[in-house]
């Protein structure tokens, strides 16, 4: 009887500590997110918990490409590792060029001679022992885009694997997405080997088909890559690469080096080289070979006519730490000034947003046929306008943070990733070209829906979401989210928040409670009333000016939130005389629940007009945001 009292007044006081605090929250939690704060894998402060695990595979392989026919073949080692508590029976391998598969269904339409069979998987071995991977084999079970393997012997929590696989399959041409040809000797592969799924403490087996739109959720690991293409292509990848001195041809090396220290754009392969063929060792063909440390993804691009440029700059000033930017590209795009805004972005990410200095050795950007991410690398399809250029760039380089530094899951919170991001190119484009014509990713088409059946709340999960209500969650309605913190917040404040955020949950999968929660530990206030509204809500944002009055010499102005998201808002007052007075409002005047905010100031100038300016960017309706008199 004493020992159960005893546990009844642990339970009590933990209750009350919990409840006591000014940041508690009464936030929806799903059953699967529930479990893991039960099991203390996760904590209600937004840190890690006491019995945080992850799980990690690493990985050694061998890849030769042949640029002709586009078939690539590989051979890899995973090392599992199985940090759970849990005993694994099977392990779930995405294929992700099973996109392609004739039959599986997809996102988008592509070109028929696209359709391929698939990922062909040739052998399998664990811990050295043949696998039976023929038709009916009861040890591989397949699916969408991806096998279960049944292991031979269980594999016990703390336990570690071998598996070994070869496989080959044909490079798409003409559908490009994400990854295919770029034209006909310039290629951008990736998702190009099985890859073990991520087992975590959230939904244990994450065993998501790849249709397309939604991206990834991957486990961090090492990488030792050896790609071997004929002599006279130039292989960008990402990691450090090994062997350089095997590769280039001196004179390239030479420059190739030089970038490492230089501060100026170092032109490695210019524009009278690039059809020269003698970049790189004439051996008929090269191996290229790459590490990467600690990292969600592989990828790497090649071409026989591409110029380089190169430089480096100062990342950490603590330690001296350098970045290596370079870029990749075709002589008759854009892409020229690409290092330079590269560089400019990397530089703007390490000292002013997030602050954080750049998190990796390098990053490439190369001039594919897409706009995507992966680590330390960047395919970016050409744009004709500068200030496209420099977005486009911004954004996908600003992903090495999230989701490659803070493993955020983007099959199901797409939002985390995108949105950070979508709000961080907005800040880097506000610096490097214009304030007035920043905007958010697909800004315009959600402001054209806001409020309507498709206007979905933000917390859905990514994968049940079509575009383009895929989308507007996941950019722009998400990226405003954030710049409505950091207003509420302020910037300094704000990043603070962040750097606290980052630094929990580096190399580890955060969920959107643990971000939630972290803003609510390290800011000590409770935003149940913003979150709620902004994620788990339908409706929208919008502000409008229900009426303005003036009396002698005191005005009065009215501002009603007919959406039931709150916003921050600028007033503008113009006098008849042309001067103009801005009176600003954080989001926090909606705390309450007030549908209205009255402001109430004197001016001894006739007033001509007053305007509402919606510092969220989303208000859905701007015809009753002017008032004149």
């Amino acid at each position: 009887m004493k020992k159960i009292l005893c546990t009844i007044i642990s339970l009590i006081a933990l209750a009350s500590t919990l409840n006591s605090s000014d940041w508690s929250s009464s936030l929806y939690i799903p059953k699967n997110i529930q479990k893991a704060y039960d099991q203390n894998t996760r904590s209600l402060d937004g840190k890690p918990g006491q019995n945080y695990w992850q799980n990690r595979a690493d990985y050694l392989i061998d890849i030769v490409f042949d640029p002709d026919s586009r078939l690539l073949t590989g051979t890899e080692k995973i090392t599992y590792f199985n940090n759970s508590p849990d005993v694994l029976y099977e392990l779930v391998i995405h294929l992700f060029p099973d996109l392609y598969k004739k039959g599986n269904s997809r996102d988008f339409d592509i070109d028929d001679a696209d359709a391929s069979n698939g990922v062909e998987i040739n052998k399998i071995a664990v811990m050295g022992k043949p696998i039976n991977i023929s038709a009916g084999s009861k040890s591989i079970e397949p699916g969408h885009s991806y096998f279960m393997l049944h292991l031979p012997e269980p594999l016990p929590g703390g336990g570690k694997i071998n598996v070994n696989i070869s496989w080959q399959y044909v490079l798409n041409e003409g559908s490009h997405q994400r990854t295919g040809a770029v034209d006909s000797s310039s290629f951008f592969v990736a998702y190009f080997f099985p890859k073990i799924a991520v087992y975590d403490d959230i939904d244990g087996w994450n065993d998501f088909s790849y249709t397309g739109t939604v991206e990834f959720y991957n486990d961090f690991g090492n990488f030792d890559v050896a790609v071997t293409v004929p002599e006279n292509y130039v292989v960008w990848a990402t990691g450090k690469l090994e062997n350089p001195r095997q590769v280039l041809a001196s004179k390239y090396l030479k420059r190739y080096r030089e970038a490492f220290t230089s501060n100026e754009i170092i032109h490695i392969i210019d524009s009278t080289e690039c059809s020269q063929q003698a970049v790189t060792k004439q051996a008929g063909k090269n191996t290229w070979k790459f590490t990467a440390k600690n990292v969600s993804d592989f990828a790497f691009a090649t071409s026989d006519h591409y110029l380089w440029d190169a430089t480096s700059l100062v990342v950490d000033k603590k330690t001296g730490r350098r970045t290596f930017v370079d870029a990749a590209y075709h002589k008759n795009s854009d892409f020229y000034k690409v290092c330079s805004i590269a560089r400019q972005a990397v530089k703007f990410m390490s000292f002013q947003f997030p602050g954080i200095a750049y998190p990796f050795p390098k990053v490439t950007v190369f001039n594919g046929a897409d706009g995507m991410e992966y680590p330390m690398m960047v395919n970016d399809v050409s744009k004709k306008d500068l200030e496209e250029t420099i977005k486009l760039t911004s954004h996908e380089i600003l992903h090495a943070y999230l989701p490659f530094y803070v493993g955020c899951n983007e099959t199901k919170y797409a939002w985390m990733d995108e949105g950070f991001t979508s709000f961080g190119d907005y800040l880097i484009y506000s610096h490097l070209a214009s304030p007035d014509n920043a905007r958010f990713y697909y800004l315009d088409g959600y402001r054209e829906q806001a409020g309507d059946f498709q206007d979905a709340p933000l917390f859905t999960i990514s994968e049940f979401l079509k575009k383009p209500v895929y989308s507007f969650n996941s950019y722009a309605k998400a990226a405003a989210f954030f710049l409505v913190l950091r207003d509420f917040f302020g910037e300094e404040k704000f990043k603070i928040i962040i750097h606290e955020f980052m630094n929990r949950w580096k190399g580890k999968h955060p969920t959107p409670y643990d971000l939630f929660f972290t803003i609510y530990d390290v800011s000590e206030q409770n935003l149940d009333w913003l979150i709620k509204s902004w994620f788990y809500e339908f409706g929208c944002v919008d502000l409008a000016i229900e009426e303005a009055a003036v009396f002698e010499d005191k005005f009065e102005i009215t501002v009603q939130k007919i959406g039931n998201i709150p916003a921050p808002f600028e007033i503008k007052i113009i006098f008849e005389d042309g001067s103009e007075n801005t009176i600003k409002e954080n989001v926090a005047v909606w705390k309450s629940g007030n549908s209205s905010h009255v402001i109430v100031g004197q001016t001894s100038v006739k007033i001509k007009s007053v305007e509402l300016i919606d510092n969220s960017l989303l208000d859905a309706d701007l015809s009753n945001n002017v008032f004149i008199f």
